[in-house]
């Protein structure tokens, strides 16, 4: 991958079509999903690569229902940056998810709406996905880093930090293997087709 920018003290500005907020979670909040997932991913049955539990919205919904508004609101702060700092058109909500990574796990390079086949790229199960936004929750961990192989660019994850990105293939990236302890995050998906919008 050749020698990367590690991004520990971020910009406000986007970097490229990335962009890095910092504080768009603040500590409490960052606790309190930290806490919603620890509370209630056992109620789950969706899971991420790791066959970790993804606590999605629906789940949410059922346990904890003024919760489960919350994180919706948290989102829509999330998507008025990606509007107003990388996307022409009004977006919607596709998903999200209250996510957990523990020592050991990680995530191969891939695009979040489209995949290889055939030597070229194409749509994946999930083409609806315009945006990606990755917020993060802790920082008590080691490794777990967000690699952007075609950027040489890696990013630390610390509590309340905000990355966004398109979806597609000139935004592969992965997550490096968690070392030591657990990795929080939250990601959230938006579509520029409002057909294709979570159902709150």
């Amino acid at each position: 991958m050749g020698r990367a920018s590690i991004i520990i003290c971020v910009t406000k500005k986007p970097i490229g079509r990335i962009l890095v907020s910092d504080n768009s979670l603040n500590l409490e909040e960052c606790r309190s999903l930290i806490g919603l997932y620890d509370r209630y991913s056992k109620s789950t049955c969706r899971r991420d690569y790791n066959d970790q539990p993804l606590l999605d919205y629906y789940t949410l919904l059922k346990v904890a229902k003024e919760s489960a508004n919350w994180v919706y609101a948290v989102t829509l702060r999330f998507k008025e940056k990606i509007e107003g700092r990388l996307s022409n058109a009004k977006l919607f909500v596709e998903s999200f998810f209250v996510a957990c990574l523990y020592s050991g796990d990680s995530h191969i390079p891939h695009a979040d709406n489209e995949r290889r086949g055939g030597g070229r790229w194409l749509p994946n199960h999930t083409p609806q996905r315009d945006y990606t936004a990755l917020a993060y929750l802790n920082d008590d961990f080691t490794g777990g880093e967000l690699v952007f192989p075609g950027h040489d660019l890696i990013i630390t994850p610390k509590p309340g930090l905000l990355v966004g990105f398109p979806s597609n293939h000139k935004f592969v990236h992965a997550v490096s293997k968690v070392l030591s302890g657990k990795r929080y995050s939250l990601p959230v998906w938006f579509t520029v087709n409002p057909a294709k919008a979570m159902q709150v």
